[in-house]
């Protein structure tokens, strides 16, 4: 008899493997698009199915047992090879297209500009560009290669960085002229915006000031988002210069003070293994970095908070 009609259901095996691989239920929930409640109920058959505990509680994390370990890595290693005969199955109609994820923020200070380019270059290409704040798992999204901040460091993934950034404030110049900031200790008189792990603590050390990180006000977990209400003189913003860039040139946004630090997240061209022969994206690639030599997204103007008499 053919073995296949003992197999636990599909769903509850890539549950498993993405509930171990996050050690979390909420974080699978949100991969897969399902409830808490749902993940837990798929693991708790799955355990009942096999007669054997999968994963286990440990504080605020669920840990795997050895048999749930060792059954989300061969789940996981099946699932590849069943991505990959698929791939094949589609590399004649695919090879042409591309999936790119990137952070909206990105997207509108200097790619969305750019793309124009790459079209006009490789008219053949249909290119899918996906602007969102979620990282990419490659296994069930559908994203060829994603354009990622932070520190390069993905497991099983190839990354490779694009470029360094910089942090400094920035603020827009009626606010500027309104606040008459002489020294970084003036901004203790702005109200200061906040980015969602891009604390202030930093630069205000750089720059000699003894000011306490901020604990009122918004925080916007998309730094373009932070960067209008800058623009619309709600406040200062601690942002990347990689961002401003453009904002800079057009004058909505000044730079007081001439402080800058390295940005500890830097831009990384993120992509899995198997796409990386795959010929739109290494034609995506190569375009990318010539127009980062061209044209790089850092702009350095000299610090120029308008002035009142």
């Amino acid at each position: 008899m053919n073995p296949w009609h003992r197999l636990p259901p599909l769903r509850s095996l890539r549950v498993l493997e993405a509930a171990v691989r996050h050690q979390n239920y909420t974080r699978a929930a949100d991969e897969l698009s399902l409830t808490h409640s749902a993940v837990s109920h798929q693991i708790h058959a799955l355990e009942a199915a096999l007669g054997m505990p999968l994963l286990r509680r440990a504080g605020r994390q669920m840990c795997a047992t050895d048999a749930g370990r060792q059954l989300a890595h061969d789940v996981r290693a099946a699932l590849d090879q069943l991505a990959a005969a698929l791939e094949r199955l589609r590399d004649h109609d695919s090879a042409n297209s591309l999936t790119v994820s990137v952070l909206p923020s990105f997207a509108a200070a200097w790619l969305v500009a750019r793309l124009g380019g790459f079209l006009e270059r490789h008219p053949g290409i249909e290119l899918r560009l996906e602007s969102t704040p979620a990282v990419s798992n490659f296994r069930s999204d559908g994203v060829d290669v994603a354009i990622r901040y932070g520190t390069g460091d993905y497991e099983g993934l190839i990354s490779e960085k694009l470029f360094d950034d910089e942090l400094f404030p920035t603020l827009s110049p009626a606010l500027a002229r309104r606040t008459r900031l002489r020294n970084p200790a003036d901004l203790a008189r702005v109200p200061l915006l906040r980015i969602r792990q891009q604390p202030w603590a930093p630069w205000f050390a750089a720059a000699g000031v003894n000011l306490a990180e901020p604990r009122r006000g918004p925080v916007f977990n998309d730094s373009e988002l932070a960067l209008q209400a800058a623009i619309q003189g709600q406040g200062a913003v601690l942002a990347r210069g990689s961002l401003t860039a453009l904002k800079l040139r057009a004058g909505t946004l000044v730079v007081p003070f001439a402080q800058r630090i390295p940005s500890p997240a830097t831009c990384h061209l993120v992509y899995p293994p198997q796409n990386a022969n795959k010929p739109a994206l290494l034609l995506f690639r190569d375009w990318l970095h010539e127009e980062l030599l061209a044209s790089p997204p850092m702009y350095c103007p000299a610090t120029n908070p308008p002035r009142t008499p």
